[in-house]
């Protein structure tokens, strides 16, 4: 083998090199953010249980159903899509997308509020009206930004734009497993308590389903939020290991492909050089 194809190897290995670093430590980076998110999320759940339970003892001492529990005559229901705005995380955005789209209703029934951009990358495509935040676009998400989506997703239900309002998101069921997820978060569709009890409240039922609705809102909004980044932390982690193990099974074969032409060369130089020592002897 030339001295140009042992060069171009040597530098193939060395960009193998370069690529692996840059994956192990990308595995590292995503494998801190993974344990902060986990701890984030578990302290999460319990608040959002304790949200729904209240908002269950609520529900069970009206006689009718609230206003929220509804559904408005409206003809579209609002999806929002919650995917992750940066890549190398394997198949965490398009495999949510491909599960999604075949459950859509048919486009005049359906809007879209996408909420991260390699989701929107993919649904910007298709023909049903959509509206594009990157709210995972950020460092970190501030609690502000869900709170105020929140509250406007509400004050749209309120308003009876939409017949239903509904999560799309990952949720995190562990490392390397995510589980696309559709909740719907309006109207609220609390099951009644098993047990029951005829409670006092104060100041009135009313006043206190309007001023815990919104706390309620946020809270799954938030969980879904945060199952989403958790999952995203979690596929890339594993993403970029795989992507580590490929580019060390890459090394050895380029290594082994190294090591036999330079051996190839040696043995044609010593090759040449006896062919010449034996022909000065003749």
């Amino acid at each position: 083998m030339s001295s140009g194809a042992l060069k171009e190897l040597r530098g193939r290995i060395r960009s193998v090199i370069s690529i692996q670093q840059t994956t192990r430590a990308m595995r590292m980076i995503s494998a801190v953010k993974l344990r902060r998110a986990q701890d984030r999320l578990q302290r999460l759940r319990p608040y959002r249980e304790a949200a729904q339970t209240f908002l269950q003892t609520l529900f069970t001492q009206l006689e009718e159903p609230h206003s929220y529990q509804i559904t408005p005559e409206a003809p579209k229901t609002l999806y929002v899509v919650l995917s992750s705005s940066r890549g190398l995380c394997g198949a965490f955005n398009s495999g949510l997308v491909r599960w999604l789209l075949p459950q859509l209703p048919p486009p005049a029934e359906t809007e879209l509020l996408i909420l991260g951009k390699k989701a929107y990358e993919t649904l910007r495509r298709t023909t049903y009206k959509h509206t594009f935040e990157d709210l995972f676009g950020s460092k970190d998400i501030p609690l502000s930004a869900v709170s105020a989506l929140a509250q406007r997703l509400l004050l749209a239900f309120q308003k009876g734009d939409y017949r239903a309002i509904v999560l799309i998101y990952n949720r995190f069921k562990g490392i390397g497993r995510s589980i696309p997820t559709m909740e719907t978060l309006l109207p609220l569709s609390i099951p009644p308590a098993a047990d029951p009890k005829p409670w006092i409240l104060e100041p009135s039922i009313d006043k206190l389903i309007e001023a815990f609705v919104p706390v309620y809102v946020e809270a799954v909004l938030l969980g879904a939020v945060q199952e989403s980044v958790t999952a995203e932390h979690a596929a890339r982690m594993v993403a970029m290991q795989a992507a580590t193990d490929n580019a060390e099974e890459l090394l050895r074969n380029l290594r082994l492909a190294y090591n036999k032409a330079r051996q190839a060369s040696i043995t044609k130089e010593l090759l040449e050089i006896v062919a010449g020592a034996e022909a000065l002897k003749g």
